[in-house]
């Protein structure tokens, strides 16, 4: 973790996720698919050094949509793997507090079956998640419902929530390595100390 300070009253229950990159391992699970159904067995986890993969990986286009594709619908969606101990620690977090999971991705499902399936000891009614289609529609949900902070993955979103009072910690991941002013962690060990440090 850097040393930028981090407003640690105005954490506790009004934080928010991101999912991809965040909770779930999806690049992980993108290589696995390239193995699995392309054969393409030369892309390791530190060579996603671009949040969009087009710009980073020798793949055709086409390539990357249909695994993208198969990675955002049934049942590939369903396979992605949490980070470790991301599941201890949200499902700590969500015994204090409601979780607010706030992603890009076009349509709230199957990602909510797979949030909900990680979680078994969270209330479901506890649990919301939203999709908006877009990074910068996340500001909005985040200022109507209230949110200090957001956990993410995406530099550009990063930078534009800090622009409008909202503060991003980084999860910190090969395609965000690039100079910022945000608190970072490197881990769900990391986070979860800031997240449970502070008990109501």
């Amino acid at each position: 973790m850097n040393n930028h300070p981090l407003p640690i009253s105005q954490v506790p229950g009004r934080v928010a996720f991101d999912i991809d990159g965040v909770f779930g391992n999806v690049m992980e699970l993108f290589i696995r698919l390239a193995r699995e159904i392309y054969q393409i067995d030369t892309i390791e986890y530190e060579d996603i050094t671009r949040y969009y993969l087009y710009d980073c990986l020798d793949l055709e286009a086409e390539i990357i949509d249909r695994l993208i594709e198969r990675i955002v619908d049934y049942p590939d969606a369903l396979k992605m793997n949490p980070f470790e101990q991301a599941v201890p620690v949200l499902s700590a977090y969500g015994r204090r507090y409601p979780l607010t999971f706030i992603t890009a991705r076009h349509k709230a499902e199957p990602i909510t079956d797979w949030v909900l399936g990680h979680l078994p000891d969270v209330d479901p009614r506890r649990i919301q998640v939203i999709a908006t289609g877009q990074h910068h529609l996340k500001l909005n949900i985040l200022q109507e419902l209230g949110f200090a902070c957001y956990i993410d993955d995406h530099l550009d979103t990063c930078h534009y929530l800090f622009q409008h009072a909202i503060l991003p910690i980084v999860f910190e991941q090969p395609w965000n390595q690039e100079p910022h002013p945000f608190p970072k962690v490197a881990n769900w060990r990391e986070l979860g100390k800031i997240l449970l440090a502070h008990p109501d």
